[in-house]
């Protein structure tokens, strides 16, 4: 059949021409319906066991809908100019978006006693009658004040946050851009009338903005500077800038078909799959390379343009066509994992890894054929290096063999060195205010990460009963001598202090009142303050049978902050009451479980993909045993790179170690090639050492520049404005390029050695026969 399909494509060139065009105006009119989705769901794994509790525990206790604005100063905030800054916040937070209060140190309520010492309520009198001795008296307050210092201040006094509620009729994506837009004009108005402050705002609103921003960042400069890199990568390759033009044409239609059908699937775009059109990019233009350059081949050798193209195309379709099967099967693999970052970067690509095959058979057929001969391609760009790999291999193919395997071997034992660990702020552009507020509340509040836990009597009014009471103290305290904790908020903590406070402040009275009557009573009084002071968070669910605890962190790693939370499991299932459930009640745990759950997932897709790809280039090559060898440089350029990581980075997350699963997708075309020209060769009765000679000169300049084209391509997201995309152009980069070393040094003296080795058993059994 391969040997008709060239025939057939060329001489229906253009109509299949006209046919790409309309499938290309057809899908790309689908781009206008393109989404983002930018929020911190998308990088959840929906898989999670502990994802039912929180969502039950979102419902009983809505999530406070509010923004963080940070103010951060050389010295302290105890002066006239810093707390005007906050005052003016306080007064023009209504030019937010459905903001409704703000809470911020100068509405900050006293402590009862200070009250009273001090004859005010608020911690902060009005500005204009503050004389420097009223300055010093508030910072002297405020450093004393220890819930002050674990929720608002930073013991220097360099740093304070100021929360503003906000409350959208409709949840869409549009409202929440439109109110973190309105709060970055209301953040750059501040930051222009006090520049000696340093303003930021933060919030999952402002977290999608930014992560919009940085996705728009990345395709105004990324794209362009790919695709311009790329068209010169190939000018230099193949001598030819209409061929290269030619490559480009056809990687623009897969672009715009790719983006396209994904709209109109009704398929989100995210923070990992917006790069994935880059990856489509880049594969896009290795599949027309192999064309090219064949193509290039025969018109050197004196062959017209139709019977060029006919031969390149009988010659490559088929490793092509493998290539696009073994390559989608490895990006599908991903779907293994709930992530949606994850499955749906998997997806994108896969979809455009088939729309890339579908256009380089179907229109740059037509267009190489129209150039004229005079500028037809001529792959001598990489001539020099081609040479120098076939003299190193049959004059070296035994080092190159034991080398390679001393390398693998190294590396395997290397990759015990890299530990999971994953940040969701990754994703979080380095310039942004999330990263400089994150950073201050982990380094100067100690307040950068909270374990939210729902205690659940299963019993209405239950939050009333002493017992229930007394167990969720007898937590809390707990929670509170862990050197881990940095603060504990619990409805307990309210009950003692009021409780105290009715009693003339009496450390005797500093408990939980067992008093049903007493407990509804303060329960009754806290609702009537929650009206007052509208940024409380909720304590207590509707029905009165749950209430919420909060356990502030800091500095904790994912790894640390989960053995926390299995010490806390460990405790509370010793001494608290059966009768009681305790629940995960936030996407902390969730988060820090990423590592785990995530990577459990990518393991099974991973090895289905693999055994999967194994078998489609058995069934694709006709060989069981050039299958099987295949493994070899599809497996280990991942298990090379990731052992040197190991030994020099040793931190993986997993939407770095997905790339272990998708490497063998990409890596697989050079392969392929590399084994379809050498087996025709040997059915053919060449010898190994000719079989090789063959595949070198039929695949191997194709294969470098594709290489080329492939490891420029993703390098060049180090230029990115994510963390996590410069991880992986340092992982994935050099993966590609070690794939092409083995293919070429490893997998080819090892073909010859092996068929050589098969070669002397055949002949002593035909000579023990005879």
């Amino acid at each position: 059949m391969t040997k008709n399909i060239g025939s057939s494509l060329v001489g229906y060139r253009f109509l299949l021409a006209l046919l790409a065009v309309v499938i290309t105006a057809v899908t790309s009119w689908g781009i206008q319906y393109t989404t983002f989705d930018g929020t911190t769901d998308a990088i959840l794994s929906k898989g999670d066991p502990y994802k039912a509790e929180v969502d039950q525990a979102q419902l009983d206790f809505p999530p406070s809908t509010s923004l963080l604005m940070a103010f951060q100063v050389e010295g302290d905030i105890f002066n006239r100019r810093t707390l005007q800054a906050i005052d003016q916040l306080t007064t023009r937070y209504i030019e937010i978006d459905t903001a409704l209060a703000v809470s911020s140190i100068l509405n900050y309520r006293l402590q009862e006693n200070d009250q009273q010492t001090y004859g005010r309520t608020y911690l902060v009198p009005e500005l204009e009658t503050l004389s420097e001795a009223d300055l010093a008296q508030i910072k002297a307050i405020a450093h004393a004040d220890e819930t002050l210092q674990q929720r608002l201040l930073s013991p220097e006094g360099d740093f304070t946050i100021a929360s503003i509620r906000y409350n959208l009729s409709e949840d869409t994506r549009d409202n929440r851009l439109a109110l973190a837009r309105s709060a970055v004009a209301l953040r750059d108005s501040l930051r222009q009338q006090y520049p000696q402050v340093s303003i930021y705002i933060v919030g999952e609103p402002l977290f999608e903005l930014d992560s919009q921003l940085a996705s728009a960042k990345d395709n105004q400069t990324l794209f362009p500077i790919v695709m311009l890199v790329g068209v010169l990568l190939l000018w230099f390759c193949l001598r030819s800038l209409l061929a290269s033009l030619s490559l480009f044409v056809v990687t623009a239609a897969t672009l715009a078909a790719t983006l396209g059908a994904h709209a109109l699937l009704d398929i989100p775009l995210n923070q990992i799959s917006r790069l994935g059109p880059l990856v489509v990019v880049v594969i896009a233009m290795a599949d027309g390379i192999h064309i090219v350059s064949v193509y290039a081949q025969g018109l050197l050798r004196g062959l017209d343009k139709k019977t060029a193209m006919v031969e390149s195309l009988n010659i490559n379709f088929t490793p092509i066509a493998l290539a696009t099967i073994t390559t989608t099967m490895g990006f599908l693999s991903l779907n293994f994992s709930s992530a949606p970052t994850i499955y749906g970067f998997g997806n994108i690509i896969a979809l455009g890894v088939c729309w890339a095959f579908i256009f380089t058979v179907m229109l740059l057929p037509a267009l190489v054929l129209m150039l004229p001969v005079s500028r037809v391609p001529k792959p001598l760009g990489i001539g020099a290096f081609i040479a120098a790999m076939t003299r190193l291999v049959e004059e070296r193919e035994r080092t190159l063999v034991w080398g390679s395997l001393g390398l693998i071997a190294l590396t395997l034992c290397l990759l015990p060195l890299n530990k999971l660990d994953s940040d969701r702020f990754a994703f979080v552009d380095e310039d942004s205010d999330a990263h400089a507020v994150l950073q201050a509340l982990r380094e100067k509040i100690g307040n950068d990460r909270s374990l939210v836990y729902v205690i659940r009597s299963n019993e209405y009014y239950g939050i009333t009963d002493p017992a229930f009471l007394q167990d969720i103290n007898r937590f809390s305290l707990w929670l509170e001598e862990q050197t881990e904790t940095s603060f504990v908020a619990s409805y307990t903590d309210y009950l003692r202090t009021r409780n105290k406070a009715d009693n003339n402040d009496d450390e005797a009275y500093d408990v939980v009142p067992n008093d049903q009557l007493t407990v509804i009573d303060y329960l009754v009084g806290y609702q009537l303050v929650q009206e007052i002071e509208p940024n409380l968070q909720p304590l207590f669910n509707s029905d009165y049978s749950a209430v919420r605890l909060i356990v502030a962190t800091s500095n904790l790693s994912n790894v640390q902050l989960l053995n926390f939370a299995d010490k806390i499991d460990a405790w509370a299932e010793a001494n608290v009451s059966p009768n009681f459930a305790i629940t995960r009640g936030d996407n902390s745990i969730l988060y820090a479980r990423i590592s785990e759950t995530i990577s459990f997932e990518l393991l099974r897709g991973f090895s289905l993909s693999f055994v999967l790809i194994t078998l489609t280039m058995i069934i694709g090559l006709r060989s069981l045993k050039y299958g099987l060898l295949s493994i070899i440089p599809n497996l280990f350029p991942a298990t090379i790179v990731f052992g040197f990581w190991g030994l020099l980075q040793g931190n993986l997350s997993p939407h770095t170690l997905m790339l272990f699963s998708i490497s063998i997708g990409l890596v697989v075309d050079d392969s392929v090639h590399i084994l379809s020209k050498y087996i025709s060769a040997k059915r053919d009765g060449a010898s190994s050492s000719e079989a090789v000679r063959y595949s070198i000169d039929k695949a191997g300049s194709a294969i470098t520049i594709t290489t080329l084209s492939l490891a420029v391509g993703t390098f060049l997201l180090v230029f990115s404005s994510t963390a996590i995309f410069q991880n992986v152009a340092l992982l994935i980069t050099p993966i590609i390029v070690t794939a092409l070393f083995l293919d070429l040094l490893f997998l080819l003296p090892l073909l010859m050695r092996f068929d050589a080795w098969i070669d002397r058993k055949r002949h002593k059994g035909e000579t023990a026969d005879a």
